[in-house]
């Protein structure tokens, strides 16, 4: 089980993946879940769990890929978009 803070970063990955569909730079969860060879069994149980073991990898890719600003990530702390250029 993890902790409430671990909670809380779970909940912001899944509100960056909405924002990414909305944006239409995803077409849904379920297409990051396959871009990622991700179980989509497991990655849907993430969001209705959030207290569930949650892979830190999976923040990465939105960081690196998406330009998701990882201190928002991890302390919900400033926008949900990085200011630096994303390849």
């Amino acid at each position: 089980m993890q902790n409430p803070d671990s909670q809380a970063i779970n909940k912001r990955f899944f509100a960056a993946i909405d924002e990414l569909v909305k944006q239409k730079k995803l077409r849904g969860r379920r297409s990051f879940a396959t871009l990622y060879n991700l179980n989509w069994g497991n990655f849907y149980q993430l969001r209705k769990k959030p207290e569930g073991e949650f892979q830190l990898s999976y923040l990465t890719w939105l960081v690196k890929d998406f330009g998701i600003s990882s201190q928002w990530l991890l302390t919900g702390e400033g926008e949900m978009f990085s200011k630096r250029l994303v390849k």
